[in-house]
């Protein structure tokens, strides 16, 4: 009876985080009603300031314990040559993002590979920084949408990657665009 017991008291401590995942979801919606995506509890709204002050950027979860934790949504912007993003130009994305964002040695491109963002093909590229003793994460997810370019820039370190590429994953996999912002089909 007691193995019985123990049995069903573990099966509880075992599902309880999963169910508290599930009930921590929240939204983050942008000040002008222009997008929303979802996120882990745990998460707070990250502003322009490291003070707290400014425009609300994203959210975060950065801590002495976690380092920087950043979560941001960016667009709509001009893309440049791209009418979408598809395999075919898949290398000339991360070859334009690499320019920009691999400024300094210690930036590397890790990996790209495609992905779905808002409704259309994007591509999931990741940077790793060799900051000290610590190797961060730069992440970002880039699509091509309605004639507008859209992307995510996650930032998580990399001893990290187990619990934070989930919640980039959480919020590429679920941002929208608003009706009045999602291009003259009006979906998302």
């Amino acid at each position: 009876m007691a193995f019985v017991v123990r049995t069903v008291l573990l099966m509880f401590a075992f599902a309880a985080p999963i169910g508290g995942f599930a009930q921590g979801i929240q939204t983050f919606r942008a000040a002008d009603g222009a997008y929303s995506f979802q996120y882990p509890g745990g998460f707070a709204l990250s502003h322009m300031f490291a003070d707290g002050t400014g425009d609300v950027t994203g959210v975060t979860a950065s801590s002495m314990d976690n380092g920087d934790v950043l979560i941001t949504f960016l667009g709509p912007r001009d893309p440049g040559d791209y009418v979408g993003v598809s395999e075919s130009n898949r290398q000339a994305i991360v070859d334009e993002f690499t320019k920009v964002i691999a400024v300094l040695p210690s930036i590397r491109l890790r990996s790209s590979a495609m992905t779905t963002m808002l409704g259309q093909p994007a591509v999931d590229m990741v940077f790793t920084n060799k900051r000290f003793k610590n190797v961060a994460i730069n992440r970002y997810v880039f699509t091509v949408r309605d004639g507008k370019a859209y992307n995510f820039e996650c930032i998580y370190r990399d001893d990290k990657a187990e619990q934070f590429a989930p919640a980039c994953d959480l919020a590429v996999s679920t941002v929208s665009l608003s009706a009045a912002n999602a291009g003259s089909n009006g979906s998302e």
